[in-house]
Parts: structure tokens; sequence; C-alpha cells
């Protein structure tokens, strides 16, 4: 299971985020409670915040997504909340920001153009 990431496409086509990130999202815990598997850590969005009402943003910041990418990640947390709270399952949400790293001449690291993740 991956999920889709690019704002601009999830505007763009909100079902296929919600299809992906949401109903794929809920069959691989239900996989994952068939198979007895009880750990899950989830890669989440700093877009689940949406504009920011204070900085610096932390957990406790009012999650407010303005695009559909930001939703749906903001959405299937809440469905991991709810299943953790069964017992059944222990999970971890990162909720990441800007990744660094990549080379300044671009031999290493994601290039986009234009870039979508800033």
């Amino acid at each position: 299971f991956a999920g889709l990431l690019s704002v601009a496409d999830s505007v763009a086509d909100p079902l296929a985020y919600y299809r992906t990130n949401v109903v794929k999202g809920v069959a691989l815990l239900e996989a994952m409670q068939a198979a007895g598997v009880r750990d899950i850590v989830f890669s989440s969005t700093c877009a689940v915040y949406g504009v920011p009402v204070r900085v610096p943003i932390d957990e406790e910041h009012p999650k407010d997504p303005i695009n559909p990418y930001g939703a749906t990640k903001l959405a299937f947390e809440r469905a991991l909340a709810d299943v953790s709270r069964t017992g059944t399952l222990r999970t971890v949400a990162l909720r990441y920001f800007n990744a660094a790293g990549g080379h300044p001449d671009g031999s290493l690291g994601e290039d986009h153009r234009p870039e979508e993740h800033v």
C-alpha cells in the first residue's frame, strides 16, 4: 500500500485520493488484523494542518486541511486512532514537513519541476 501524494492531482481527481488513501488504507488495516499484525507506522503529512493559525505548529495545532490530499491523510489518521482504541492495533502517524538532504546539483534526491512539496 502506498498513498497518493500530489496536492495538485488531489484537487483535480479527489475521488482517486479518497479511494487510495482512505479506502485502500482501510483494506490494509483489515488485512493486518486478519494476519495478526499489530503495529503500523503511518506516513502522514503536515497538510493535515492547513493554513497555520500559529507558529510553531505542534501536534495540538488545529487540523483543517485545505485540499483533498491533506483531507484524506487526516481521514486515515482518524481511522487509525479509532482502530487503535479497540486495542487490536498499535499506531503512530508521522506528519512530515519538507524533507531535506538532496545534493545542490540535483544528482541526489528528488527534483520536481515544478516543485510541489513546498
